[in-house]
């Protein structure tokens, strides 16, 4: 079976492409190609190795990674920046890992500013597990700031109307299943770019 390679930054990323990207994946018609994590550990700057190797495998028609744009300090940017800007630059630095015949089956995507934007940009999944029907979809999830990033939000949230922290396995698992697709897909740019990638690289094998 022909397959695409997420290579994941850690255990949230996992559980966001198993239960939420593979279930819209299968009800968009493309299940007859695989998608397949592996968890980098929190080491993005084993990308590059990993997707070297899968890459040797000729069943596997691409290597995505799906790397958390929030505490990477791999890449040095300037307070200036803009959000464009960094992400390009930690997407360049993780194309240069890959020196491989296929490097152009390689295609470095990013969460931003981290997965759980994903979780408060749908919003219902997570009123619904906070009982709370104040809480609403946050459409510019993904362009929130380094200070105060979704894990924090979300963790805040948990705290205040669940008294205990929030558990990126144990609270990420069911929340990325009870997830709608759509809201995620309209509002989160970044997000829109992978799924759009990993559909394109399906199609064209």
């Amino acid at each position: 079976m022909t397959k695409i390679i997420v290579l994941c930054e850690g255990d949230t990323e996992e559980l966001a492409v198993r239960h939420f990207i593979v279930r819209q994946w299968k009800s968009d018609g493309l299940g007859s190609v695989g998608l397949a994590t592996r968890n980098l550990d929190g080491k993005p700057q084993n990308a590059g190795k990993f997707a070297a190797g899968y890459l040797d495998d000729q069943e596997v028609l691409a290597v995505f990674t799906l790397i958390d744009l929030q505490g990477n300090n791999q890449v040095v940017h300037q307070p200036q920046d803009e959000l464009e800007v960094r992400v390009q630059r930690v997407r360049n630095w993780l194309r240069a890992q890959v020196g491989h015949p296929r490097a152009h089956q390689f295609f470095p995507h990013l969460s931003v500013h981290e997965t759980e934007a994903w979780i408060l940009a749908e919003g219902h999944a997570l009123a619904r597990r906070l009982k709370d029907p104040d809480i609403l979809p946050d459409p510019k999830a993904e362009a929130k700031n380094f200070q105060n990033p979704p894990s924090k939000r979300l963790n805040e949230l948990f705290l205040k109307l669940k008294k205990t922290r929030y558990n990126k396995v144990i609270d990420g698992a069911p929340l990325f299943k009870a997830m709608q697709f759509t809201p995620v897909y309209d509002s989160c740019k970044y997000f829109r770019a992978f799924y759009d990638d990993l559909k394109k690289a399906a199609r064209f094998q």
